[in-house]
């Protein structure tokens, strides 16, 4: 692959697994040298030993200010830039009608998937700020795009993160700092799977045939494929584009 992002800098936060793992590949594969990060931090060893020399682990738990302020004062003492960023730390989440979610429940996912993305983007705006500019790409969901039943919360999370997205967009291109959204519909990942973990192999077959029946493509997602869409929003490919949210979901937002 050509080197587009040679000689850049990106982290990718929440990129031990999953899309934030095939998006550190992707921009590797790119040319860039890439910083992931997680709470995890034997996955994140592990994650970064497959991901090669062109990558470097950072703990950090995105719902804490105090571990985004010190994950980011590394990364910024060691490579003294930031030219991308990417937002996709996730929690699990059980789905539930709004009545039933507990409160504990509720604070966690807010804190992770509201909370998280404001206090990284803080971090990485004043970091490109410093450098002239660069790409910040959030992860949201289709289901911040619509509202979906027995996730209310989560949905509420995913549309915050595009509201984050749209309004600092305006605020910082004038400083040449893009920021988009990807909304990803199902997407075959550890996460995914997990919430299907209890079910007999033949009830997990009959969940996702049921699920790829309900996409107009006919299939769940690969994380690789989210990468790519992450990858051309970093890329200068993408130049004019801002503030967007760009579904990837095989059709099921169309």
């Amino acid at each position: 692959m050509t080197a587009v992002l040679a000689g850049k800098v990106a982290v990718v936060m929440g990129g031990t697994s999953g899309i934030g793992l095939a998006t550190a590949q992707r921009l590797i594969a790119a040319g860039a040298q890439v910083v992931i990060t997680g709470r995890d931090a034997a996955k994140g060893a592990q994650a970064q030993a497959g991901l090669g020399p062109m990558a470097a682990y950072l703990p950090c738990d995105v719902s804490q200010a105090q571990s985004v302020t010190a994950c980011f004062q590394t990364l910024a003492s060691r490579y003294g830039r930031l030219d991308c960023a990417v937002n996709v730390a996730a929690i699990p989440f059980n789905p539930a009608l709004l009545h039933h979610t507990s409160d504990a429940d509720a604070r966690a996912l807010l804190a992770n998937d509201v909370l998280g993305p404001y206090l990284c983007m803080k971090q990485e705006i004043a970091l490109m700020l410093a450098g002239g500019g660069g790409t910040i790409v959030n992860v949201s969901s289709i289901n911040g795009l619509s509202g979906v039943a027995s996730a209310a919360l989560y949905s509420a999370g995913r549309h915050a993160i595009l509201g984050l997205t749209r309004s600092a967009a305006l605020e910082y291109i004038g400083q040449q700092i893009r920021i988009n959204a990807v909304c990803p519909g199902a997407v075959d990942t550890p996460r995914r799977q997990q919430r299907v973990a209890h079910l007999s192999p033949a009830a997990q077959a009959e969940a996702a045939a049921q699920t790829a029946q309900a996409i107009p493509i006919g299939r769940v997602a690969e994380a690789a494929e989210v990468a790519e869409a992450i990858y051309w929003l970093c890329s200068p490919a993408s130049s004019y584009v801002v503030g967007q949210a760009l579904a990837v979901d095989g059709g099921l937002s169309a």
